[in-house]
């Protein structure tokens, strides 16, 4: 096998373990196919997502695939302990170390259909991911939206405080640190980004939900202080957000990407010494796969900074657009699983080598060290290797000769003492440690059995694993049913992957029988010599017995089981269910913990309905408008909701009214939605101008859901309200807009039927005469691709933007210069997927604005429908005027 061929089998082979339960998806560590449907990772990227695998996903980036989890198996030894210690001790800033722990390995079954969310258990994980915020020395904390972020540092920087600012994301994992000092600002660190550059950063961004600025500062090591203004500072970095969008359009848009236009570059050529530096790496980084977006996050500088260098180096003809969507092939087919070698001899000193995808851009990375001994003595399968891995997340491949011996765990601390550190080691589990998954319960698998498979997800601050100590030939013993191998769980066999099921368990009799069951009259037989005969009289008699003895008892007996009280029973109203499947679109039966309320009373005369759910908190109101006015005009419903007892907006002096607002497809339309403070009706107008973020204050505040959508009736729409089932201070609205595309599925499915051009024709089945329902899909006729084609020919004529030298050449009757022909394929969501050059121009500068306007153009609507999902297209350049024609 050639080179070019292992590469790809490898990099079809690997792919990035996603948490797809936030947007954008997290991406946890590498994971890599070992057979038909089992994958190895390690242990530390999974270990918070074994009682919930359905929130894990694998993407294929080089194959294009995305694949659910069905289970995940760690390794026994894994310490969970001490990996919830350190998922809880996060702080955000770098750390090399947080995830090196022994034992690090896993398995996990895949699910070749990517299953849907559980809406019901979304909440509750999420819960279980957030983090404790800090409770000592605080000042002040608060919500941050995003624009509020400058308003936060400026009332900060007024107070003449020092102490620390740290800003918080989702699930209030800590994200960026900012030093104050006497009204300055001394150090600022985010995502790999220091002062000037990270708080420029920050304010381009804004990735913050929350903050919390306290007493007590952190261990800067020797990063500088800043000497600039911090009104300067704040100027400069507004000026740039500004700037910056239109800049990066110029470049091809964030999810452009470059590459390198020749062999060599003199940075000498370039007379700003200044930015020398940036450009060097700028240009070792660009390696076709990476996009504009990511570039700083790559070399360590911001996005500003990027889009300045990248423009020099395209002033200069170093480098160019990529010419195609992307280097992946894109082929929907996986690797060969990649074989485990257990086989090899090893000793310190042989050379080794690693592989893995880059997790900013997916390029394949291969990497070459020595191995370096063992890691610990009292467990000989955690090694040590010298490669220089630098990538943030573990699960590269450790190769010999390039078969898969090992798998990359993370980098070691150095040694206290240690002369030299220009050398770090870092830490590999022996591949052969995947036996030790089949030949003895995992500490996560002691868990599941203890709480049930469908149990509840454990808390990351109580769950402590127990020590395995039973002899292995004590556990119980499972046949898995395709290659009946045993196992020691149920779950996936840890030969093929097969899900083991957990075997119906023999019932025990009870009652008078308790005392003399089949296996102890068996056990009688064998002791006294009992024959079959007098086993089954015995049997018989006892079995009589026991009938009788029910029978006697049938009269007095009282169940254990205490009814629920009537008030916490809710039933579905008819009339509500008929109103959300008829009007709404929705489902008939309300998800697990919820009910359908017949809410018309209240909303008199106009119609409605509510899905309530006491144990979810959760009170959501339907109200039908017989116009498409809150769909129209929701501005005029936010100021004060119906039905909601409140009298208006909250006039925080420390918070936004505003919470958060967005849209989302549901139905045949959208479901927009916004989200706010409110004061209840009860607070005066002197208490509303007073709220502040106490807790008695916030105690006058009530945070709703207010949004709209068209019903499934034409004409008509519903004004959504959402709030707390009881009384409280947060509200958790996401669960609220979980819980109504849940319900309208069915109904969105049949709305994306629509938009993608499907309609449902009913038919007859000439054999038994009943109706049925067809999915018809529509394609695009001829006319439609001309009325396309038209359109699009209009837009890139208009987009389009020559090179200024171009203007002389224009002048030339006839120049080659100024000509160029692409092959241009659009998918039907309006994607870009292909874009070839056939004729190339004789200036770089002209193919690059070539692509630069067809991505600035993208995405594109109304493309026609075709079978194989792509249209294709010519896009020519003839002087300064574009064609558009099909192939």
């Amino acid at each position: 096998m050639s080179f070019e061929s292992l590469e790809q089998n490898f990099a079809n082979s690997t792919g990035f373990i996603l948490d797809r339960t936030v947007e954008p998806p997290v991406v946890l560590g590498l994971a890599f196919i070992i057979s038909k449907n089992r994958a190895a990772a390690c242990a530390s990227c999974l270990y918070n997502y074994v009682e919930a695998p359905w929130a894990v996903a694998i993407n294929f980036p080089h194959a294009d695939l995305v694949v659910g989890v069905k289970a995940i198996t760690l390794h026994p030894d894994f310490d969970l302990k001490t990996a919830h210690a350190k998922y809880l001790a996060q702080t955000g800033l770098p750390d090399n170390f947080s995830n090196v722990q022994l034992n690090d390995l896993a398995t996990v079954a895949l699910d070749m259909q990517l299953a849907p969310l559980p809406m019901e258990k979304m909440t509750q994980l999420s819960n279980h991911l957030t983090l404790p915020l800090p409770n000592l020395d605080i000042e002040t904390s608060g919500v941050i939206n995003g624009d509020n972020f400058l308003s936060v540092v400026t009332a900060l920087l007024e107070s003449e405080k020092a102490g620390l600012l740290t800003l918080y994301g989702e699930r209030n994992l800590p994200i960026a640190q900012i030093q104050l000092e006497a009204g300055s600002i001394k150090r600022v660190y985010f995502n790999t980004l220091y002062n000037e550059m990270a708080f420029s950063e920050l304010v381009f961004r804004k990735p913050a939900a929350r903050f919390i600025f306290q007493k007590q500062d952190i261990n800067w090591d020797a990063v500088k202080t800043m000497s600039i203004m911090p009104a300067n500072l704040m100027t400069e970095a507004k000026r740039r957000a500004a700037e910056l969008p239109a800049l990066l359009e110029k470049m091809g848009g964030k999810q452009a990407r470059y590459q390198q236009a020749i062999v060599q570059f003199n940075i000498a050529t370039i007379t700003n010494a200044n930015i020398h530096k940036l450009v060097e790496k700028l240009w070792l980084s660009l390696d076709g796969y990476i996009t504009v977006e990511k570039l700083g996050q790559k070399i360590g500088v911001d996005t500003y900074s990027i889009v300045q260098g990248l423009r020099e180096l395209v002033n200069y003809g170093a480098i160019s657009l990529l010419n195609r969507a992307s280097l992946f092939t894109c082929g929907k087919q996986l690797g060969n699983p990649i074989v485990s070698h257990m086989d090899f001899d090893i000793n310190p000193g042989d050379p080794l080598t690693a592989f893995y995808l880059d997790p900013l851009s997916g390029a394949p990375v291969w990497r070459q060290g020595n191995f370096a001994g063992v890691a610990s003595v009292l467990h000989p399968k955690n090694l040590l290797h010298t490669i220089s891995i630098d990538s943030p997340i573990s699960g590269a491949l450790i190769l010999k000769n390039y078969k898969l011996i090992g798998v990359h765990n993370g980098s070691m601390p150095p040694k206290v003492g240690a002369g030299d550190t220009t050398t770090k080691p870092s830490q590999m589990i022996w591949i052969g440690a995947l036996l030790d998954m089949g030949a003895r319960r995992s500490a996560n698998a002691e868990t599941q059995e203890r709480s049930g498979p469908h149990s509840s997800l454990s808390g990351l601050r109580s769950l402590a694993p127990a020590e395995v100590s039973e002899p292995i030939e004590q556990l119980e013993k499972y046949v898995c049913p395709a290659c009946y191998s045993t196992n020691t769980q149920i779950g996936p066999c840890f030969n093929c992957g097969s899900i083991i099921e957990t075997p119906v368990e023999e019932l025990q009799p009870t009652g008078l029988t308790n005392k003399f069951s089949l296996a102890s009259l068996q056990a009688l037989k064998e002791r006294y010599g009992i024959t079959n005969k007098q086993l089954i009289i015995a049997g018989s008699i006892l079995l009589l017995v026991a009938w009788l003895g029910m029978i006697l008892s049938s009269g007095e007996h009282t169940s254990e089981t205490t009814p629920l009280p009537a008030s916490t029973i809710h039933h579905d109203s008819a009339k509500a269910v008929d109103l959300a499947v008829t009007a709404a679109g929705f489902k008939s039966e309300a998800p697990p913990g919820y009910w359908y309320e017949d809410t018309s009373e209240i909303t008199k005369p106009a119609k409605s309905f509510g899905l309530y759910s006491q144990s979810g908190n959760q009170k959501v109101l339907f109200v039908l408008f017989d116009d498409l006015a809150p769909v129209l005009a929701l501005p005029d419903f936010i100021n004060r909701p119906l039905f909601s007892g409140v009298s208006g907006p909250a006039t925080a002096t420390d918070m936004s009214a505003k919470v958060d607002q967005g849209s989302q497809i549901l139905g045949s339309g959208n479901l927009s939605w916004y989200v706010g403070r409110y004061t209840t009706a009860t607070a005066t107008a002197t208490e509303t101008a007073t709220i502040t973020t106490t807790e008695a204050d916030q105690a006058r505040v009530v945070v709703i859901l207010v949004g709209s959508f068209p019903a499934k009736i034409e004409t008509k729409s519903f004004l959504v309200i959402g709030q707390n089932f009881d009384n409280g201070i947060s509200y958790d609205y996401k669960s609220a807009l979980w819980l109504i595309d849940h319900m309208a599925q069915e109904f969105t499915v049949a709305g994306n039927q629509k938009r993608l051009g499907g309609e449902t024709a009913t038919v007859k089945d000439n054999n038994t005469g009943t109706l049925e329902q067809e999915n018809v899909a529509n394609y695009a006729t001829e006319e439609e691709i001309k009325i396309f084609l038209g359109q699009l020919k209009e837009r890139l004529q208009a987009q389009l933007s020559l090179p200024e030298k171009a203007q002389e050449e224009l002048k030339k009757e006839q120049s080659k210069k100024l000509k160029a022909t692409l092959i241009l394929g659009i998918d039907n969501a309006g994607n870009v997927k292909k874009m070839e050059f056939t004729e190339s121009s004789e200036w770089e500068s002209v193919n690059n604005a070539l692509v630069r306007d067809i991505n600035a153009c993208a995405p594109y609507t109304n493309v026609p429908k075709t079978k194989d999902d792509l249209l294709k297209i010519v896009v020519s350049l003839r002087r300064d005027i574009i064609n558009v024609e099909l192939p």
